[in-house]
């Protein structure tokens, strides 16, 4: 049977096991993409599955660049894979668990990619708090001791590679700092955006949990 034009099959799946098989079946990686699921309806069909949040396998700690904290053969299956299959070029992650927007905009000519979902939210969650960020949370106690607390961790861990001391955005985290997929919430996306800012079309919410 030519694997380019096999009926689309999706067996049931154990994550213990296996990936699913959108991640490499032979149709999709000669698509440089995927297609909606045929069968199962996940909440968000036209998002990639290794990111929705109803179908992710994906286990990925924000505290580790994504090549060191994804497992190398899923991180070289969904690189290079788009996010969404119809072709966008900018998106937008926003979160109910921190307080900025991650604005992804691909290269001329080509689409946004899952790596750089990953790699973009990484490199803004190494951005150190700004003093304004910190002036907000010393006013609400349970916040304030999380950050700390998260970040002393984080140094103790990371002493003998990175001497920066200054609080970094993922401490805002805390202990829920994994991956646990994207999701649209357009009533919270209206509240989130800040008056005067362009809406951006593809906006999703990370959420997180714990590692």
């Amino acid at each position: 049977m030519d694997p380019y034009n096999h009926p689309w099959y999706q067996p049931p799946y154990n994550p213990h096991v296996y990936l699913p098989p959108q991640y490499n079946d032979p149709y999709h990686q000669r698509a440089s993409g995927w297609r909606p699921f045929d069968r199962v309806q996940p909440k968000h069909p036209h998002l990639n599955p290794a990111l929705t949040s109803d179908t992710t396998h994906i286990r990925y700690d924000f505290r580790k660049s994504p090549r060191d904290g994804i497992l190398l053969s899923t991180f070289q299956q969904i690189a290079a894979q788009p996010v969404i299959a119809h072709p966008t070029h900018d998106i937008r992650i926003i979160s109910k668990a921190f307080p900025w927007s991650a604005d992804i905009r691909a290269p001329a000519g080509s689409v946004v990619t899952c790596s750089a979902i990953f790699e973009g939210l990484y490199k803004m969650l190494q951005e150190p708090i700004a003093d304004s960020e910190w002036g907000i949370v010393v006013t609400e106690k349970t916040k304030k001791e999380t950050i700390e607390k998260a970040a002393k961790a984080r140094q103790e861990r990371d002493r003998d590679r990175d001497r920066d001391n200054r609080l970094k955005r993922i401490d805002w985290l805390g202990e829920t700092t994994a991956f646990k997929g994207l999701e649209r919430d357009e009533e919270f996306e209206k509240k989130r955006l800040l008056p005067g800012m362009q809406a951006c079309k593809e906006t999703w919410v990370i959420k997180f949990g714990k590692p």
